[in-house]
């Protein structure tokens, strides 16, 4: 065969179109890509297989796509995001301009930090009162408007309360009605601590404690808690200033003071080698019925008279004293151990008038006994016109409070009368 000959099979017609299969997707060349293929030279190298099969007609390279045109070619078409969408113009036939994320990604989230600040963030419990001092009546009224957004967890028919406390002078608190039902329950309830200046009142710190009560707990709930500074209040002198505090989940551990007055003299303080207890004493003077309601709740860290083993009985003597004279005596239950507790109430009658010109006194007397032997004075309490400065302050709140019961410790004193 004279090799100048084509070879049998040799196909001299043009091929009109290639296509080329790129992972499931098919590329369309244009029509003017594709031309007559050209005459093959001999090949003088030539020899027939072992079966005599002519070779196949020779086939150019055509020019691939590249890898960033199959690639946006992918996904342009599984592209699902709403909004720009990136096309590719290879050969300029798409007037649309390639509009290219920034990032080495096209399928990057839409999500920015303006759509995450507008989420909703959970609210926190929140108290609302009022503080108002009257120069004219030495009065401090701290007024417990309401509480919103208590926890969800209690549910909407949970009952909530407010206690409110004066530090260091009053540990126990004063405590708002129960409201019942609501996570933002409405208080709108005045308290009101009397017998101290505004220069006084700014030393002090007021601590709000919010409690819920649960059937299923036999304490309540703490929820949380505000301690506000009162030299930090704006103080006007007409008309109360609102606050809104965040409750604190972080509850306080209160300290007894030694007495109602929270500072005590070094002379006094180093004078006295040995601590006797402390005496809590609520005292409420009823003007239209011309008495006074004594109630005596309870006494901590007694001291010991003796070395005897076991635990001693105390119970209280008050005495009502008008001149130096005694108008009528009272006496509690006994109650075992060195923290007993009598929550005894007792009436006194009192003469009519005014009962600061009246010159009354309440003298408590404690008393320490044991089987088969005779009890014994453990320290006094003096509280009137005559007594001392703690004992007066007391009396003094007693007397302009009205019908509010007036609560404080007193430190026992030892018997020296």
């Amino acid at each position: 065969m004279d090799p100048s000959l084509p070879l049998p099979g040799s196909a001299s017609t043009p091929i009109k179109q290639q296509y080329e299969e790129v992972r499931d997707l098919v590329l369309e060349y244009p029509p003017g890509a594709v031309g007559p293929l050209p005459d093959p030279e001999p090949d003088f190298g030539y020899r027939h297989g072992p079966h005599g099969r002519a070779s196949l007609p020779f086939i150019p390279a055509v020019q691939k796509a590249s890898l960033t045109s199959r690639t946006k070619r992918i996904l342009e078409r599984r592209c699902t995001v709403s909004g720009d969408c990136s096309v590719y113009n290879q050969c300029g036939v798409y007037p649309t301009p390639c509009i290219m994320p920034a990032g080495p990604g096209l399928g990057h989230s839409l999500t920015t930090t303006d759509d995450l600040a507008g989420a909703k963030s959970k609210p926190r419990p929140t108290l609302h009162f009022t503080l108002f001092y009257s120069a004219y009546e030495v009065t401090l009224t701290v007024s417990v408007l309401r509480v919103s957004n208590l926890p969800k967890k209690f549910g909407t028919g949970c009952d909530s309360y407010v206690r409110v406390y004066l530090l260091p002078r009053f540990m126990e608190p004063q405590q708002t009605s129960i409201r019942r039902k609501s996570l933002n329950p409405e208080f709108r309830e005045s308290f009101h601590f009397s017998g101290y200046t505004l220069e006084e009142i700014k030393c002090f710190t007021l601590r709000f404690a919010t409690y819920v009560k649960e059937f299923h707990n036999l304490k309540d709930t703490f929820v949380g808690e505000v301690l506000f500074a009162c030299e930090q209040g704006d103080w006007q002198p007409d008309s109360p200033s609102a606050y809104t505090r965040e409750l604190t989940t972080t509850k306080t551990k209160l300290k007894k003071c030694l007495s109602s007055q929270d500072v005590v003299s070094p002379s006094s303080s180093t004078g006295q080698t040995k601590l006797l207890g402390q005496l809590f004493i609520l005292l409420q003077y009823q003007t239209l019925a011309n008495r006074i309601k004594v109630m005596v709740r309870k006494a901590e860290s007694l001291a010991r008279l003796t070395r005897m083993p076991g635990s001693p009985d105390h119970y209280v003597i008050i005495n009502l004293y008008q001149d130096g004279k005694v108008l009528s005596t009272k006496e509690t239950k006994t109650s075992s151990g060195y923290n007993p507790v009598w929550n005894a109430p007792f009436l006194f009658d009192v003469p009519s008038g005014d009962i600061e010109s009246l010159q009354l006194s309440l003298e408590f007397i404690v008393m320490q006994s044991r089987i088969y032997t005779r009890s014994g004075v453990l320290g006094r309490v003096v509280i009137g016109s005559n007594a001392s400065e703690t004992g007066r302050t007391h009396w003094r709140e007693m007397s302009s409070r009205g019908h509010v019961e007036s609560a404080r410790w007193h430190t026992i004193q030892p018997d020296t009368f």
